[in-house]
């Protein structure tokens, strides 16, 4: 059997996608990692996502603002594949791409980083950061008197506004910070107040689906790609899928697969002031993921109402 990789890439190496943040070619450089001794290299690029700072995602153009410039990067040529926080990705991808590989999950949590260990030690009326309308419906519904402010920006600058006193707190992902190895106080919250996100703590690995090196990327890639990880998110993400998710909609989907191969789903839709909550849970074989998933965004839908409930 020819060995395709060292065909293909031992003289134009595969080119990795990246945004330019450290989180971002943290992530990147854990792909590269995984494929070696596959040579590779690194296309940093700035997205919509991280120049404008100052206004909510949905007011910037949606998560998907992050994944755009690097999907054109994809499309056209510049690189073999696109490296993304999968949680970022819309569950519609551009034409003619598709999602080759997942790495292992990494912790699918959220933290307060800051002093206090949990939401219900912060003071009265403590001011909290954050960019996610998930992160702030939950915060709102466990603890309606906090003030929820806007926080974008990179994790290193995230954190730099609440040393210089911003924030009594803000809240980040597990993941980055582990991946970063950021040496600030920080406490994993608990994930019956702050559900997390559908594919929290997950790469994915984006690559055309056809082309003169399709073929050789994806197998480059198998080796990175995690079946257990990409069954969970498979779940989450077709609740996102049944829901019409978007950045404008507190949701949460959370998976779990025991050894058994039997998979578990607890999902929850929001309302943003956080007032109105709607949780179910449903289980089943790992290769009934897609269903699952699927039958539990539409009966959270049924029970929150129908469509007009999500923002």
């Amino acid at each position: 059997m020819i060995d395709r990789s060292q065909t293909d890439f031992s003289t134009a190496p595969m080119v990795l996608a990246s945004r330019k943040s450290k989180l971002a070619m943290a992530q990147t450089e854990e792909v590269r990692r995984s494929i070696l001794p596959v040579p590779a290299e690194i296309l940093g690029l700035s997205t919509t996502g991280d120049e404008v700072l100052d206004r909510p995602l949905v007011d910037v153009g949606g998560k998907g603002v992050f994944i755009k410039t690097l999907e054109a990067a994809l499309l056209d040529g510049r690189a073999d594949a696109a490296i993304h926080s999968l949680k970022d990705m819309e569950t519609h991808i551009a034409l003619g791409t598709e999602i080759a590989a997942v790495l292992p999950r990494e912790d699918r949590g959220d933290a307060l980083v800051g002093p206090y260990r949990t939401i219900d030690e912060l003071p009265l009326g403590a001011r909290i950061g954050t960019a996610s309308v998930r992160r702030a419906a939950c915060l709102r519904h466990h603890r309606p008197d906090l003030e929820i402010a806007l926080l974008r920006g990179n994790v290193n600058s995230r954190i730099a506004r609440l040393a210089e006193g911003e924030f009594a707190a803000i809240i980040l992902a597990m993941a980055g910070l582990n991946r970063l190895e950021l040496d600030c106080d920080y406490h994993r919250l608990d994930e019956m107040i702050m559900p997390t996100a559908a594919a929290q703590g997950v790469i994915a690995v984006q690559i055309k689906s056809s082309g003169s090196r399709a073929d050789a990327v994806r197998d480059c890639l198998a080796s990175a790609h995690c079946a257990q990880t990409a069954d969970c998110i498979t779940a989450e993400r077709a609740v996102l899928a049944a829901l019409d998710g978007s950045c404008r909609t507190p949701i949460s989907a959370m998976a779990d697969l025991d050894a058994a191969g039997r998979l578990s789903l607890s999902a929850a839709v929001l309302s943003a002031d956080g007032q109105q909550k709607f949780a179910a849970d449903a289980e089943g074989s790992r290769e009934q993921a897609q269903q699952i998933g699927t039958e539990l965004g539409q009966r959270l839908l049924q029970m929150c109402g129908g469509k007009a409930f999500l923002a």
